[in-house]
């Protein structure tokens, strides 16, 4: 079985009418669409999504063009849910060197949220999309840049979540192998991105 992450497009951080909870700006419904017409030419067998707007925009084309409907899992969703704005990891840099140390030193709870609860959430979301699918499945799961360092890390082995910088709209892949367990295929697949106008 194979999971492919996807991260969502870039939102609009400057959106007033859901500021937590932004929609996808143009750069990141051409990310959607890029997307969608990379892996509209695969086997997929199923869709996920964070029920975050930005990842179930993300998502929308690609169930469009496959005519599938996009199960929403909460275990997929960001560290800053309940936050009262999104800040991209672009505007936290820009905040300065202090800001981004803090961050960086402690990203999941610098977002709002509590570590290790938001690990188990991840990895639970991780394992039910294996327990559920039959070895031949390809599920696609739109999600964000913490829930993919979270299974990254879990696969690899890797202590610590921040070890992947993955960009929007990237593709990411994992296998789970008949031993048990995740493999890591590709990371942070771009090419598609490129080639949309």
């Amino acid at each position: 079985m194979r999971l492919i992450l996807i991260r969502h497009g870039r939102p609009d951080e400057c959106d007033e009418r859901t500021p937590n909870d932004p929609p996808l700006d143009a750069d990141g419904l051409r990310h959607a669409r890029a997307a969608a017409r990379f892996l509209g030419l695969e086997p997929i067998t199923r869709i996920v999504a964070s029920p975050l707007q930005r990842a179930r925009q993300t998502a929308a084309p690609l169930a469009e063009r496959l005519g599938m409907n996009v199960d929403i899992v909460p275990g997929w969703a960001e560290a800053d849910r309940g936050a009262s704005r999104y800040r991209s990891t672009e505007s936290l840099r820009a905040e300065g060197p202090d800001a981004w140390a803090r961050f960086l030193a402690d990203p999941i709870r610098f977002l709002g949220a509590d570590p290790a609860t938001f690990r188990d959430d991840v990895l639970g979301a991780l394992h039910a999309a294996a327990d559920a699918a039959d070895p031949d499945a390809r599920v696609a799961v739109f999600t964000h840049g913490m829930p993919i360092n979270i299974v990254l890390s879990h696969a690899l082995g890797l202590e610590g979540i921040t070890h992947f910088l993955v960009g929007y709209g990237s593709i990411t892949r994992v296998k789970w192998r008949e031993t048990g367990g995740f493999g890591v295929v590709s990371v942070n697949e771009t090419g598609h991105i490129r080639d949309e106008p």
